[in-house]
């Protein structure tokens, strides 16, 4: 009977130390779920921003893609009129020398001529003088 008695304590004894490491067993993976849990809310919450945060940046890039768009066009807009400008400039440089080239004719054309009348009327006078 003793040794049954002994038998039942300690199987007793056994069947307490297995209840308890699965208590503690237990205790542990309740807290390291926990802390999983709490981890992956962070992670959601990490990737929320990260989210958030390309949303912004996929904008400022469009906002500045756009502004530097309007620049290169911008560009392209004054360089159409600086050639435009350029091809007006040469244009009315060319008539200028033309038209001078025509002025100074005319002018030759007067002094000659005037020389002539100049002749002319010397001699007119000359032959009333004489």
């Amino acid at each position: 009977l003793k040794k049954i008695e002994k038998k039942i304590i300690k199987e007793g004894k056994a069947e307490d130390a297995t209840v308890s490491h699965a208590l503690k067993d237990l205790a542990k993976l309740e807290k390291a779920s926990n802390k999983a849990t709490k981890a992956l809310d962070k992670s959601q919450h990490a990737l929320e921003k990260s989210h958030k945060e390309e949303h912004k940046a996929t904008k400022n890039l469009n906002k500045a893609t756009h502004k530097h768009d309007l620049a290169v066009a911008a560009i392209a807009n004054a360089e159409k009129d600086l050639e435009a400008r350029k091809a007006e400039t040469a244009r009315l440089q060319n008539e200028v020398a033309k038209k001078k080239e025509e002025v100074n004719g005319v002018l030759d054309s007067q002094r000659k001529h005037n020389s002539l009348r100049e002749t002319r009327l010397a001699e007119i006078h000359h032959a009333r003088a004489g």
